[in-house]
């Protein structure tokens, strides 16, 4: 976004001679029948399957407001909401951010960058705490406000201003900020409403088993339907916690790899020296976010932690976190400090 790129500069390289894949797009899936081995199109297409693989992803929560003005609203998922932000957030512009996660905060400091004022507007005390704690957000929010950034926290947007494009929110305390653009990082939404009829476990995401399988309400799991990436709830492999999604980048990565080796185990093209079915999958979860000169760096899941505490740096510096669950590491993250991080990950048992 800040740096103008077209698709082909950020869009990743398939080797479509490589792949032999037919790709169908447009025409996405709109329902699923497990008992007859077939997938139905929104053309009206039908596909039969000897193995399904659903990734179907996320897409952004929207919300809903009395005045539901359309025109000066986004939300950031797909490159053209990017270009589109990007095209509208021309500098002076007033832009409001609902929401204070890593999507709200990066795209503060990516429009501050781009000559935007930015205010942030988010239901929790402090950015980020819930997923890194307080002492963490808290020093990302002082950042952020050193370079402009204004936080309205433990409030919400209670409606919308203006007549046919917005020019402000009404804040729950009252307050009215005035803004050119609304952007809404409020969380997503699993695309799995296809999958429905099937007796699948789909209350947030689909429940799966340790090999990635689909697993049914009546807990029997579905041999041929595998679910990969975001929309995948796996269980846990050493901790007594529900099965859980992960929307970190890695996850659909190490989701596919497995997936591949399963279906090439069945068809027989597997060597079993290379890989074990009874195996539970259970990767690392990873990820990282720049923000202004700073690097967050993580590695496991810190937002299960019950012990969080300061294992090396200064909060107004570069820092390291180390996150505890009944005694055992569960996680690492801080800002800067990227070698130590990474070599902090051999010690994470999730």
């Amino acid at each position: 976004m800040a740096q103008g790129k077209d698709f082909d500069a950020v869009a990743f390289p398939i080797k479509d001679s490589e792949l032999k894949a037919e790709f169908i797009l447009a025409d996405p899936a709109t329902s699923l029948s497990c008992h007859e081995k077939r997938i139905y199109l929104a053309s009206g297409r039908n596909l039969e399957y000897d193995y399904l693989v659903a990734a179907t992803g996320l897409r952004s929560r929207q919300m809903h407001f009395p005045n539901n003005l359309k025109l000066g609203r986004y939300n950031l998922r797909t490159f053209d909401d990017a270009k589109a932000i990007g095209a509208a957030a021309t500098p002076e512009k007033k832009v409001v951010i609902l929401g204070a996660g890593f999507i709200g905060l990066e795209l503060a400091a990516t429009l501050r960058a781009l000559g935007c004022s930015v205010a942030i507007v988010a239901l929790e005390a402090i950015p980020l705490s819930p997923i890194l704690g307080d002492d963490f957000g808290l020093a990302v929010q002082k950042r952020h406000e050193k370079e402009g950034v204004q936080f309205h926290l433990n409030r919400s947007v209670q409606d919308l201003i203006g007549d046919q494009k917005i020019s402000g929110v009404l804040l729950s305390d009252g307050e009215i900020l005035e803004c050119d653009l609304l952007i809404e990082a409020v969380g997503s939404q699993t695309n799995t409403e296809w999958l429905e009829g099937n007796n699948l476990d789909i209350g947030n995401g689909v429940l799966t088993d340790n090999s990635l399988r689909a697993m049914r309400i009546d807990k029997s799991r579905v041999e041929d339907l595998f679910v990969v990436g975001d929309i995948a709830r796996f269980p846990y492999v050493n901790i007594a916690l529900p099965a859980r999604r992960i929307e970190h980048w890695n996850i659909p990565v190490e989701c596919g790899k497995r997936v591949g080796r399963e279906i090439s185990a069945i068809e027989g093209s597997e060597s079993s020296s290379e890989f074990k079915q009874d195996e539970h999958f259970n990767p690392l979860p990873s990820f990282w976010s720049d923000q202004f000169s700073i690097s967050i760096l993580s590695y496991g899941e810190p937002k299960i932690a019950d012990t969080i505490s300061l294992l090396e740096g200064s909060l107004d510096s570069e820092f390291i976190f180390e996150y505890r669950r009944e005694g055992s590491v569960v996680a690492v993250a801080g800002i800067g400090m990227r070698r130590k991080i990474s070599a902090l990950r051999e010690e994470i048992r999730l």
